[in-house]
């Protein structure tokens, strides 16, 4: 419970930092990159064509800034087919350097044409208080050319920290006036009384949608129109959008599709209007919503870890629901919901990482102890199983069927009586290395020294289907590597060893039994005390090795089992009938 805990406690931790690189503003330019990628509108709008004052139009027409006639007789020309409404993204601020008279021109052609006009106005200073724009100060056009036909619209867009214009006002408001102007393109596409798809769903500061890169709408350019009276046919029924391409008049802004090659101011403006006209909207998620999403991403990684068990099962799901992940923002985007990629995204991928790489370390060390707890008791070939299924070694036991041994040495305290406490210690050494070594040999577990007496059992951790054969065959080895010992004792003047063995087999408590501070791998129960209690029968039945009935009903392989009769054992009411083993 407590690890499971820890894994939630990392998620939150690993959610916050997260969510405060957000907050910081780390990681912004990627995600204005993947945004950029995302939301696109491919779509071609006929009813948007740009008038351009390009390189050409200078060249033909002249040295920039042109005389007011020269848009006079654009306006005339147009005039013979008209557009639904022409948007001018030059500001004429300032009186015409020719004379009055070139003034009087424009502002005639101005109040002679049947569509509307919609003039350039700038906030040289606008300010962005709340995601609502306000004009501190503003540029406008002469109040000469500001006739019945004539409506103003606003030029500014907003950049990014990465200087890239991704944002619009839809409008802004005058602090001084209160009045309120909106975008140029916006009151184009109003002025030519076209319908706007999800106009309610508008913000006060809104993403371009940008159709293509550079060029991808229609040019026409600027000249052609004082030089071919048919070329007006082009925009008839048209939103217009005239404004300057060419490279020296430096109005191009870097935008998210520009790949180096900046966008023109006027291009940038009928982008707008493509993207009003689409319909499309693109509302970034708040910054509460963003948070939740990227605490709820760490957490719902941290999941897997808590309830699942294998690491490849983790950390496939954990793929797998990230790429659902992606999928859903990818949807919601197509929807134009912004949510945030990166921060989100990256919460998942470093929770998986870190919490991957705590259970794996956390494995490693339960691995550690696993081997370090049981690696002197049990054969490898346990050892390995254990360390697979560390759950099968249960802190608190749980029952489970063993077969239990108990071995002791014989007249042992005669033997303490004519020996030193040194050679005493060397001598149950040598003996208990020789011994445990063929329990342990036979997949058993030693349990525990008692004195002289050695306790060992099968079928825990791991289930033994063939753990009384095991037992046996085990005590069988024990009784020839004793003679092998009393060999040497002999030769050395040692005495010799003898040693009684007990078998049973039945249901007992086994696990980590003891406190908190300390605790053993061990069995308690029954089957424990039976198999205690048969081992000290083996000197009144002149035998070495007895088993229960419960021992000689499990064994499958061939043993010369002799039946010695029922008898009581100390703590049982009920007869045990047991039986001896040969070789």
């Amino acid at each position: 419970m407590l690890k499971r805990f820890a894994y939630l406690i990392l998620a939150f931790i690993i959610g916050i930092i997260i969510s405060l690189s957000y907050f910081s503003g780390l990681f912004t330019g990627l995600e204005y990159f993947l945004e950029d990628r995302l939301f696109q509108n491919k779509l071609e709008r006929d009813e948007l064509v740009i008038v351009a004052i390009d390189d050409d139009s200078i060249q033909k027409i002249g040295q920039w800034p042109w005389p007011r006639e020269i848009f006079a007789k654009f306006l005339e020309s147009v005039g013979k087919a008209p557009p639904k409404s022409i948007a001018i993204d030059v500001i004429f601020a300032e009186p015409s350097r020719i004379d009055t008279g070139d003034d009087l021109k424009f502002r005639d052609a101005l109040e002679e044409v049947d569509y509307p006009v919609v003039l350039a106005m700038e906030a040289t200073s606008l300010q962005i208080d709340n995601k609502i724009a306000y004009i501190e100060k503003k540029l406008l056009p002469l109040s000469l050319f500001q006739t019945k036909n004539t409506t103003l619209g606003l030029v500014n867009v907003i950049s990014d920290s990465d200087s890239v214009v991704r944002r619009f006002p839809i409008s802004a408001k005058d602090s001084q006036s209160n009045n309120s102007y909106r975008t140029l393109a916006y009151e184009a596409l109003l002025r030519a009384n076209l319908p706007i798809p999800n106009e309610e769903n508008l913000l006060p500061l809104n993403r371009i949608v940008y159709g293509g890169q550079t060029g991808s709408i229609r040019r026409i350019p600027f000249y052609r129109f004082l030089e071919d009276q048919n070329i007006a046919k082009e925009l008839q029924g048209k939103v217009v959008f005239v404004g300057a391409t060419a490279e020296d008049l430096h109005d191009s802004k870097p935008t998210p599709l520009s790949r180096g090659t900046p966008m023109p101011g006027v291009e940038i403006h009928a982008n707008i209007a493509r993207g009003l006209l689409s319909g499309d909207r693109l509302v970034p998620l708040g910054t509460f919503e963003t948070s939740a999403w990227i605490l709820l991403a760490s957490i719902v990684s941290s999941l897997f870890f808590i309830f699942a068990n294998r690491l490849l099962i983790v950390v496939g799901g954990n793929v797998l629901v990230g790429l659902l992940y992606l999928v859903t923002i990818i949807i919601l985007f197509e929807r134009g919901i912004a949510v945030n990629l990166i921060h989100i995204e990256l919460s998942w991928i470093v929770t998986t990482i870190t919490l991957s790489l705590y259970k794996f370390f956390i494995a490693e060390k339960e691995k550690r102890e696993m081997k370090r707890t049981f690696g002197k008791y049990v054969s490898p070939s346990v050892l390995e199983q254990i360390v697979k299924n560390p759950k099968a070694v249960l802190l608190g036991g749980e029952e489970k069927e063993i077969t239990v041994l108990f071995s002791d040495i014989r007249g042992f305290t005669s033997i303490s009586e004519k020996t030193t406490p040194r050679e005493l210690v060397r001598i149950l050494n040598t003996y208990f290395s020789s011994i445990t070594k063929k329990i342990i040999e036979n997949d058993g577990v030693l349990d525990k020294y008692i004195g002289d007496a050695i306790m060992a059992f099968w079928g825990a951790p791991i289930p033994e289907p063939k753990q009384a054969d095991k037992a046996v065959k085990a005590a069988l080895e024990m009784l020839e590597e004793l003679k092998k010992i009393n060999i040497q004792f002999l030769a050395s003047g040692d005495p010799e060893i003898k040693i009684g063995i007990g078998i049973y087999t039945g249901k007992a408590i086994v696990g980590n039994i003891g406190s908190e501070h300390r605790f053993d791998y061990t069995a308690i129960g029954d089957t424990v005390n039976i198999a205690s209690r048969i081992e000290g029968l083996t000197k009144e039945y002149k035998t070495e090795i007895i088993i229960g009935e419960s021992t000689k009903n499990k064994l499958t392989e061939n043993f010369s089992v002799t039946l010695l009769g029922k008898t009581n054992v100390k703590g049982k009411l009920e007869e045990v009938t047991i039986y001896s083993v040969t070789k």
